[in-house]
């Protein structure tokens, strides 16, 4: 048993390395096992301090910003004293912090980077920004309406910028995509089909609190939707169909369909009835105008325009989390309203989950005003 376990995880780290490349994947494998005996090593500059020290935070915030500025990594702090002094031994931080005001006290700091647990983003986001600090906010941004509410205030009071981790709209086949189609005002055809992780019935993504998978998981492809809309003109009424196959757990196994008055059809279908070997898989569909686009898995995308198909293939795979996480110190950034709009959408569809609702009807001017006063 002992040795097959050894080889099914050999197996996926190598597996690992075909789809992300040596770097990513020796940085996936430090986050799980948490090494004393290797450090990343220091850049000149330590500037960023980061909230919340789990796995994406140690594999995926850490080696994004590694790969192009070295580890710039001031303090860090984490409710989970294993993960807070592990990611300090790893990134060479002292380990003394002893809440989250302190990583954004520190006067260092000048980047405070937010990967807690979903319903703590927007108060650490907050104190962030009153500090005039530069903010990072891993997704969602918020959980609940009053919580948006009260980041939308003070994102508009703050001195620094914010972004989100949001991460599809900065991948190469988005990116590409909207090379290809340019800014159309006409109906959008987006099919998103998703094999998601397994999670128990206890895991904290369902915790109503949280904001449950929807904004988890499924904020992810809402707010790819809402980008991509975003393209032309964004379309202000939706009708929202919910189908759910189990009525007990309704945050997995379900599909969410939208349909705006321009004739925009958005559907979404996340299932975790195995748990995916190599992570996550996307496929999704596409297809307004004279453009259509699959893209597979962020690994390949072939776009067929008129007469004309174009191919591409990432390799790594690119999901896109390397230009959005280095975005406070990028020009490549995201429009902070499109985020606001997702977050709104996202927000009604949690509360649909969280009671059952199969049917509902969704207005941008009608909801933008009860949150941006």
């Amino acid at each position: 048993m002992i040795i097959n376990k050894r080889w099914l995880a050999l197996r996926k780290a190598w597996r690992y390395v075909v789809i992300y490349g040596a770097g990513k994947t020796l940085f996936k494998v430090f986050g799980r096992i948490r090494p004393k005996w290797f450090s990343s090593g220091k850049s000149r500059v330590q500037d960023i301090g980061l909230i919340g020290c789990g796995q994406f935070a140690y594999a995926t915030i850490g080696y994004s910003i590694w790969r192009k500025y070295g580890n710039r990594f001031a303090a860090c702090y984490d409710i989970d004293r294993t993960n807070h002094a592990s990611f300090a031994l790893f990134y060479g931080l002292s380990p003394n912090a002893s809440s989250a005001t302190d990583v954004i006290t520190n006067e260092r700091v000048k980047f405070v980077y937010i990967a807690s647990n979903h319903a703590s983003h927007t108060p650490y986001a907050i104190d962030a920004l009153k500090a005039g600090k530069t903010v990072f906010i891993e997704k969602p941004i918020s959980v609940s309406i009053d919580q948006l509410r009260c980041l939308a205030s003070a994102v508009r009071s703050a001195s620094a910028p914010i972004y989100a981790g949001y991460n599809r709209p900065f991948s190469g086949a988005i990116r590409n995509l909207r090379t290809e189609t340019g800014s159309l005002n006409k109906p959008m055809t987006l099919n998103c089909f998703v094999s998601g992780h397994v999670i128990g019935p206890d895991h904290w993504y369902r915790r109503p609190q949280e904001g449950t998978r929807i904004c988890g998981n499924v904020g992810h492809w809402l707010d790819l939707a809402v980008h991509m809309l975003s393209w032309g003109e964004l379309p202000d009424r939706w009708h929202i169909l919910i189908a759910y196959s189990n009525t007990s757990s309704r945050d997995d196994d379900l599909t969410i369909a939208l349909t705006s008055e321009r004739g925009d059809l958005i559907n979404i279908v996340l299932t975790a009835r195995n748990e995916p070997f190599e992570g996550i898989n996307e496929t999704i569909n596409f297809q307004q105008g004279d453009v259509i686009a699959k893209i597979d898995d962020f690994r390949r995308m072939t776009i067929w325009k008129g007469p004309n198909i174009h191919k591409y293939r990432y390799w790594p795979k690119d999901v896109g989390h390397n230009l959005c996480l280095i975005q406070p110190f990028s020009n490549i950034t995201r429009d902070w309203k499109e985020v606001e709009m997702s977050t709104l959408l996202m927000l009604h569809i949690a509360d649909m989950v969280i009671n059952a609702k199969n049917t509902s009807d969704f207005l941008f001017s009608s909801e933008f005003p009860k949150v941006f006063i």
